[in-house]
């Protein structure tokens, strides 16, 4: 039996589950899964066949969508940790794949190939797919994942068979790495990374010299490519990842020099965060992911053999150029935060005024534009945020309206999410100053505090300010003040 049939009969069994027992439903889904483990005459498989069993397992029903911290993610660590002892891939830590985080609610599974040069075996490029995915949805429909990123971690596993089948072609080792957690966070790579240099005795940062993320490689006809983001971190990595001999003839493959998708995150990120060239390798985005409808049978396979032959070429030759070296230059989203940011800003929102009117006061609102110069100087998790800001407030009042052009410094103190992440958030509070550019109007001075959060290079916040003295002192205009404004702002930091 192989593990193609036995995602078939775990497929039906889910179906028929409204006549079997939970509990008799994991009975037979654990018998199997450790029947799977029994070696498998792949030598009589082609590696579409192989790929095409890997995804039917992963993205079967059984598997209830792999939700990260599930018992179903931990059946599929379980099934990759088996496929790595069956191909001979050993395993990266002492005697075990596995690499429990999150008070072991979560695992990544690590294996190694050691190269054979002898100064160059202490280097490593690393290869990454998460194998986790979203569960189900709030009707119970199962999000199987097949191109999210049973596909990846499919490739990720003929890969391993490939660059083992031809270890004595590697001088450079290599590391496979099936990221748990990513879905909740990029939580799997970011642990590994940060773990690093102590996960191996006298290791450092500087001796991964390539990190690839494979996330959505199941859907090549549709693209018409292979992407390959990140070449720009690689120094003449154009040249290598478009080498024509190392493609295979019926592959179409692009390199693009960074990730931009400032709404889209891979593994990549925590290493690149700690300067190491990183390739995020995928066909995009074109396959009805985080549905229900990412299935195994919608999976090119075809294009997906093709992608993994590719990536062991690339691969050898990277484990076997001497010079390889990064570019030194990085993705904005992937950029460590700074000591001082600069950032310029667009603000739109409203003011909250009153009036006088026989003899009792009254309420108005009026809009608020601006822009702005925004630094920020990041103490940590702390920053300090001065800024100048041009403000442009209209309001119609029943005796007539006033425009208002303002110059206005307000000066914060910042509480900020650590910076691991291409996103985050912050709040921030403190006070401001604004100076009327009108005649016979003076300044104004009072509070402001509010919220924001960022996607690199983008930061979006919404900002309350409440005046403490009377910025409008003309006479005649019914004791017309502001009470508050309240805006949202966009920042794009450079």
């Amino acid at each position: 039996m192989n593990v193609y049939e036995i995602s078939n009969i775990l497929t039906n069994m889910n179906k028929k589950a409204k006549t079997l027992s939970v509990c008799k439903c994991r009975q037979i889904f654990i018998y199997l899964l450790i029947f799977s483990a029994i070696p498998i005459a792949y030598a009589q498989t082609t590696l579409n066949e192989r790929l095409e069993q890997h995804v039917y397992t992963l993205a079967s029903d059984s598997m209830q969508g792999r939700k990260a911290g599930t018992e179903h993610a931990r059946m599929a660590a379980g099934y990759i940790t088996n496929q790595w002892k069956e191909i001979g891939i050993e395993p990266f830590f002492d005697n075990a794949y596995l690499q429990p985080f999150g008070n072991n609610w979560f695992q990544n599974v690590v294996g190694i190939i050691h190269g054979n040069d002898p100064v160059l075996k202490n280097e490593y490029i690393i290869i990454g797919a998460h194998y986790d995915h979203i569960g189900t949805n709030i009707f119970g429909r199962i999000r199987n994942g097949a191109d999210d990123n049973a596909s990846g971690v499919a490739a990720l596993i003929e890969l391993g068979r490939e660059l083992k089948q031809n270890q004595s072609n590697l001088k450079r080792s290599v590391i496979l790495i099936a990221f748990d957690a990513e879905e909740i966070g990029l939580i799997g790579s970011t642990y590994f990374i940060n773990h690093w240099e102590t996960s191996i005795t006298d290791n450092k940062i500087e001796n991964i010299k390539l990190m690839i993320s494979i996330d959505m490689v199941g859907w090549y006809e549709a693209s018409g490519k292979i992407n390959y983001i990140g070449s720009g971190t690689i120094k003449n990595g154009n040249e290598i990842i478009l080498n024509s001999p190392a493609i295979p003839a019926a592959l179409n493959v692009a390199a693009k020099n960074f990730e931009t998708n400032i709404l889209v995150g891979t593994d990549t990120h925590a290493f690149a965060f700690k300067r190491i060239p990183t390739l995020n390798v995928t066909t995009g985005l074109k396959s009805p992911y985080h549905t229900s409808r990412d299935e195994a049978h919608l999976i090119d396979f075809n294009g997906m053999a093709l992608i993994v032959e590719h990536l062991k070429n690339f691969i050898e030759t990277i484990s076997q150029e001497i010079d390889f070296e990064p570019s030194g230059r990085i993705a904005k989203k992937h950029k460590p935060r700074r000591c001082v940011d600069i950032g310029v800003s667009a603000h739109f929102g409203m003011t909250n005024n009153s009036y006088t009117a026989d003899n009792n006061d009254k309420n108005v609102y009026g809009f608020f534009l601006g822009a702005g110069f925004s630094p920020q100087i990041n103490l940590g998790i702390f920053a300090i945020r001065p800024e100048l800001h041009y403000d442009y407030i209209r309001v119609q009042y029943p005796f007539g309206t006033i425009n208002e052009n303002n110059l206005t410094v307000p000066l914060n103190l910042v509480l900020q999410t650590p910076d691991h992440w291409f996103t985050g958030a912050d709040i921030f509070f403190g006070g401001y100053y604004s100076y009327c550019l009108n005649d016979k109007q003076g300044g104004e001075a009072g509070l402001t505090f509010g919220l924001g959060s960022y996607l690199k290079p983008f930061k979006i916040g919404f900002t309350c300010r409440i005046p403490l003295t009377d910025f409008r002192q003309s006479a005649n205009i019914n004791d017309a003040h502001i009470k508050k404004s309240m805006f949202y702002s966009i920042v794009y930091t450079f």
